[in-house]
């Protein structure tokens, strides 16, 4: 099976899994404001927040050893495999209990977080607790799951995780409106994430039964070499990450409040569900460049990387265009207009969207190349010029302000280092190919974007005679649907580009869609 099949296999799975589950969340959370209320939304965001600063302690262990096996699953070295999982499930092992322990040591900490404590919310410690068992629970067993990852396999484990996310979710809502019992609630996030990974690693197993030998042989120390300066380098950039975007929640609920909080988590739980579909796609495609790199000549590589560069142009521009005017209406519809946030912060939400959705193939293409040293202390100056940014803003502009500093410390960095050492190190081609390309995609995607909301402002008017919400947001759905895409297709058509991934696309949809043979 060619990349391109492997590509569409993935696709097939996982995007019909996450969009039928996500359907069923965005249920699960409206039957939660219902019977929980914004107190226990942002609560719930703003434990997300903490927890994921424990996710340091991953220290990045799981790219490095990501990009260590695609080279031994390329040409079959079943040892090095087995020696590398052994490694990864004692780092993992280790990681569990790490986040468990400082998870609970952070419990007489809890106030220092929140600007005023919810005095209607009971067992607030035990319900952070709870959490961070779920968080600790998730590095068990979950490791293997990379092996199926770099096989371009992923497709397995998402329809895995699906069937068991499907009955988790569905117990979920069956308690809230039942009982409206948080803590039963976040038991069974727990249950669920043990038996989801338990199942991932049953079947990874069966896959490739050479994992239960008893024999593995110790790396080879040219391996465990590249993996630690890997980890060195992957431990700043982990820092930076968390420090950037596993924040807004921690400001928002110090400096605003955690009503606003709960505001603000549903805003990114639309964000996060595309981010979703956006990591499903990327996760596809992901393991052929990591095989490609591996395989192929270095001008196949940069005519892959500026073939997706161009692909995620298009589509994070529409998507971003999409935010900007259903946000809203979306919000609306689903949970009511008292969870609206102001103009302003939708839009800063929109633009930290885009410029780092931006990020990912760039991101991607150097974590297949192996590319973490290069600028392993540009995270740590972004995290705290975020931080700082946002900090001086939100005692001056509250909500605003901490998005503000988010998008300066983004700009500031990463928006031209990343893509200099991806191009100096990786490419080795000159970074202003990068820049003109970038530059013109955004200009044209703020035109579409304009053009849009013309048309959405002349709707919007027709459906204010009408009275319907509903027809409002079926109006600018449709508009959003088709005239960022005709512009695109207008600006574009002529591009190699474009002509590559029609073809693609074509070859993909006949192996997804089997009735194209005929």
């Amino acid at each position: 099976m060619g990349r391109a099949e492997h590509v569409a296999k993935n696709l097939q799975f996982t995007m019909l899994s996450e969009l039928i589950l996500a359907g069923l969340k965005f249920i699960s959370r409206r039957v939660f404001v219902l019977y929980m209320g914004k107190e226990y939304l942002g609560l719930n965001g703003l434990f997300t927040d903490i927890l994921s600063l424990l996710s340091l302690a991953e220290l990045g262990f799981g790219v490095s050893i990501t990009y260590s096996l695609y080279r031994p699953v390329a040409q079959g070295d079943k040892e090095i495999i087995k020696s590398l999982m052994r490694l990864y499930r004692r780092v993992y092992w280790s990681i569990s209990a790490v986040v468990l322990a400082a998870g609970l040591c952070l419990l007489p900490f809890l106030n220092f977080f929140i600007r005023e404590m919810p005095k209607d919310i009971p067992y607030i410690p035990l319900i952070y607790a709870l959490n961070v068992i779920n968080v600790s629970f998730s590095y068990l067993f979950s490791y293997k799951a990379t092996l199926l990852f770099v096989h371009q396999k992923k497709y397995i484990d998402s329809a895995l995780r699906a069937i068991c996310t499907l009955f988790a979710v569905t117990a979920q809502i069956a308690v809230l409106v039942r009982t409206g019992n948080y803590l039963y609630y976040l038991c069974i996030s727990i249950v669920s994430t043990l038996v989801q990974n338990k199942i991932v690693s049953v079947k990874t197993e069966k896959l490739y039964p050479y994992l239960k030998e008893k024999t593995v042989c110790p790396l080879p120390e040219e391996i465990l070499k590249d993996i630690r300066k890997n980890v060195s380098a992957m431990i700043l950039h982990r820092i930076g990450s968390v420090a950037v975007f596993g924040t807004d929640n921690l400001l928002i609920s110090k400096f605003v409040g955690i009503g606003i909080t709960g505001l603000y988590s549903n805003y990114i739980m639309i964000r996060n569900f595309l981010t979703a579909l956006i990591n499903t796609l990327f996760n596809a495609i992901t393991p052929a460049m990591g095989n490609l790199n591996v395989t192929e000549s270095a001008e196949e590589k940069r005519q892959a990387f500026h073939r997706l560069n161009f692909f995620s142009a298009w589509l994070f521009g529409w998507i971003s265009i999409c935010l900007i005017w259903l946000y809203d209406p979306f919000i609306t519809i689903w949970l009511g207009e008292d969870y609206l946030l102001p103009r302003t912060v939708v839009f800063l939400i929109v633009a930290n969207f885009y410029i780092n959705s931006m990020r990912i193939p760039v991101a991607n293409t150097k974590s297949v190349m192996g590319l973490f040293w290069d600028e392993r202390y540009k995270s740590i100056l972004e995290a705290v010029m975020n931080l700082v940014v946002s900090v001086i803003l939100a005692r001056r502009w509250g909500i605003t302000g901490i998005l503000s500093g988010t998008l300066v410390s983004t700009l500031t960095l990463p928006f031209w280092i990343e893509p200099l050492g991806l191009y100096r190190y990786g490419l080795k081609q000159k970074v202003r190919v990068y820049f003109v390309q970038y530059l013109s995609c955004l200009s044209l995607t703020v035109a579409a974007g304009a053009v849009t909301g013309l048309l959405c402002r002349f709707a919007e008017c027709l459906c204010r005679t009408a009275k319907s919400g509903s027809l409002d947001f079926l109006f600018k759905l449709i508009l959003c649907m088709l005239v960022p895409h005709v512009i695109y297709l207008l600006a574009w058509h002529r591009r190699p580009e474009y002509h590559f991934l029609r073809e693609l696309a074509g070859r993909m949809a006949k192996r997804t869609l089997p009735f194209l043979h005929e």
